[in-house]
């Protein structure tokens, strides 16, 4: 199994390399952006970045990071002025706590984060969040990111959406993830229940969906047989199959979330909690169906890892 360490890099930025120095991630908790992220996100196989971030279209997508979209009316998602739904409101996460242990090849984060308005210092929800990376899967060779967050709402709040299908890019907040340009070819989209392609996925329930495809710099040069990666988001079995948000490349851009908000909001009252728990998993290669069906069911405990 891959060990997986932590290197500082800055004061609020760091990155995960593997026992031999290899860089895996960057990730950065910098109250200079609006949220939390990991970017430049590599495969254990190959040198390839699978993610995108601050692309000139959305310039507030991170690679692989977690937003909500609006909090009480609340803009949270974009980072800069001239958003906010017309109301000039914006809000962000704060980082208010942040350790790491590494042990046993595994790092785990662990952070204490506000969400509220710019201008305030009430915040809507408090988060305890912890993200544990590790290589600890089945038959699969890979990385995780183990996400696990619980929001208390400080303050009745109200958890939206962009309406869908009124607006028919609207629907996301959650767990997201920018796939890398390069990735338009040989896209693939695949998604629990044996789907494949954006139609079958998008806006759907699913315990899973993955987008991969072709992807530059990896140091193979071989335009024949190109470097191929991807992300899957798995939802934990103790979240209800939570909706798939899926744009491809052929509509401009590749990006995956899931998409809790999409068909319901989400009121919590004051001192209620949410907790959700997903597992981000790093590949290099092609993998099918039953290769992220017995990942899901690994993560679920419902069988024993064979790594």
């Amino acid at each position: 199994m891959t060990r997986l360490s932590w290197q500082e890099t800055g004061p609020e930025t760091a990155a995960v390399v593997t026992e031999e120095g290899r860089r895996l991630a960057d990730y950065s908790w910098s109250a200079a952006k609006n949220h939390p992220y990991f970017s430049a996100v590599r495969p254990l196989q190959h040198d390839g970045i699978l993610t995108n971030t601050a692309p000139w279209d959305h310039r507030w997508h991170h690679g692989l990071w977690w937003s909500w979209k609006f909090l009480n009316g609340v803009l949270y998602w974009e980072d800069h002025p001239g958003y906010g739904n017309g109301s000039g409101a914006m809000g962000r996460s704060y980082v208010t706590g942040h350790t790491v242990a590494a042990e046993d090849g595994a790092v785990d984060i662990r952070e204490e984060l506000e969400w509220r308005p710019d201008g305030s210092s009430e915040p809507v929800l408090r988060e305890r969040r912890s993200v544990r990376l590790h290589a600890d899967l089945d038959g699969v060779e890979a990385w995780a990111l183990d996400w696990d967050s619980t929001w208390t709402a400080a303050t009745p709040v109200e958890l939206s959406v962009t309406s869908y299908p009124e607006h028919w890019w609207g629907g996301y907040a959650g767990l997201n993830y920018r796939a890398a340009r390069s990735m338009a070819a040989g896209e693939t989209i695949l998604a629990s229940g044996d789907r494949t392609g954006r139609e079958a996925v998008h806006s759907h329930p699913g315990t899973w969906g993955a987008l991969l495809g072709n992807v530059d710099g990896a140091g193979t040069d071989e335009p024949n047989e190109p470097a191929f990666g991807g992300v899957a988001l798995l939802a934990h079995p103790a979240n209800a199959p939570l909706p798939l948000y899926v744009f491809s490349a052929a509509d401009e851009f590749g990006f995956l979330a899931t998409a809790p908000l999409m068909h319901s909001t989400k009121r919590l009252a004051e001192g209620e909690t949410l907790r959700l728990r997903h597992r981000a998993v790093v590949l290099g290669s092609a993998v099918d169906h039953a290769a992220l069906d017995r990942l899901s069911r690994h993560y679920g405990g419902e069988e024993p890892s064979t790594s």
